[in-house]
């Protein structure tokens, strides 16, 4: 069932650029850039005004002390317009540190009360590398607690003043990287598309999307400019989507595993999927919708495309690469994500045992065996 949001709304930042080579102008216009050390590299013309971001996780998603060091910077160079840019852990880092800088408030307190409205902070501009996580327009940032759970925060506060989406800046990303960013996005569209807010923007962002990703994914992986162009852009359109429609129990589920079993965000999701779009099926019809932007039938049609996809741009088919480690502990995640908040939005209620059930037959296999 779908449910009518009581304020129908669409969070967008101040200002969207895009095209190639727009980055540099938005560089010029600020004082500090906060960036990775391999990014820092390629932009020598600014060194004077970059901040390496230091990320100790090997997953991709800061961790606290990331954060809490990043902010320390910040307050001692005291900036009026910060430039993030990178990955999903640079963007999402910086946004929580320029909050940090101007509350009283820990992360932990984030988790638990959300995240205050601030006045007077800097103009913050998010220039995205990759992708996949959509943060430089989604009112969202994802945190690696000490037990390695991952938070997802959502809050008006977390927008960017302004988003830049530069192709140029996706050419060369890595096969590996271009492969889970982009699964990241098409998750992202897909559970944006069935969550029970009803948000036709929002909905109209995600099916783009979608149809884009299913369109560029694979030669975009394989290297092809013009598909890593239309995949930046599918990124995109898939975080106004989420940002607007929430998501569902892919997302939920990856939070709670990625982190503690050091797998790349993108990668874990695109394991998932298959299995997540099963289970939801007999609840929505909206995957109707879905396979005909693919060009497919049906639901069915979509879980085969996707496991075929996984296989050509080198996603393992099942969770069993996480060990027996992860097995044993299907009971305690299964409660966890019962509980998440993004559980709202699935379009099929899951009772824990229902997870458990799910998780397993991802260990297993036992959807592919049979589809």
């Amino acid at each position: 069932m779908y449910i009518p949001s009581s304020m129908p709304r669409f969070y967008t930042p101040g200002r969207i650029i895009f095209g190639y080579n727009t980055f540099k102008d938005a560089l010029e216009d600020c004082d500090t850039i906060v960036t990775s050390s391999s990014i820092k590299e390629k932009l020598e013309v600014y060194k004077d005004k970059a901040i390496e971001f230091k990320r100790s996780s090997k997953t991709g998603e800061p961790l606290e002390d990331d954060i809490y060091n990043l902010r320390d910077i910040l307050v001692d160079s005291n900036p009026k317009c910060i430039a993030a840019v990178g990955g999903g852990s640079v963007i999402d880092a910086t946004k929580l540190a320029i909050i940090l800088m101007h509350s009283n408030l820990s992360l932990e307190d984030f988790y638990t009360k959300g995240i205050p409205r601030i006045e007077n902070k800097p103009y913050l501009i998010g220039i995205e590398t990759t992708a996949g996580t959509g943060t430089g327009v989604s009112a969202a940032a994802v945190v690696i607690d000490k037990d390695g759970i991952k938070h997802g925060l959502v809050s008006e506060t977390l927008i960017c003043d302004k988003a830049v989406y530069d192709p140029s800046l996706v050419i060369s990303m890595s096969r590996e990287v271009t492969a889970y960013s982009g699964m990241d996005a098409l998750t992202h569209a897909i559970e944006a598309y069935t969550s029970t807010i009803d948000n036709l923007p929002a909905d109209t962002m995600a099916l783009k999307a979608i149809e884009l990703a299913g369109k560029n994914i694979l030669d975009a992986v394989n290297g092809d400019e013009k598909s890593r162009e239309m995949m930046h852009y599918a990124n995109m359109m898939a975080a106004f989507g989420f940002a607007n429609s929430r998501l569902g129990m892919c997302h939920a589920l990856s939070h709670k595993i990625g982190g503690r079993f050091n797998i790349p965000h993108g990668k874990i999701n695109a394991i998932l999927l298959p299995y997540i779009i099963y289970f939801n099926s007999k609840d929505t019809d909206r995957y109707n919708d879905i396979a005909s932007v693919l060009g497919l039938k049906d639901v069915k049609d979509i879980i085969k495309w996707l496991i075929k996809l996984n296989e050509e741009i080198g996603i393992p088919l099942s969770l069993s690469i996480l060990g027996d480690e992860f097995y044993e502990m299907i009971p305690q995640i299964a409660m966890e994500t019962e509980k998440d908040a993004l559980m709202k939005t699935n379009p099929r209620k899951a009772e824990k045992e229902d997870i458990e059930k799910l998780l397993r037959e991802a260990y297993e296999r036992e959807l592919i065996t049979s589809t």
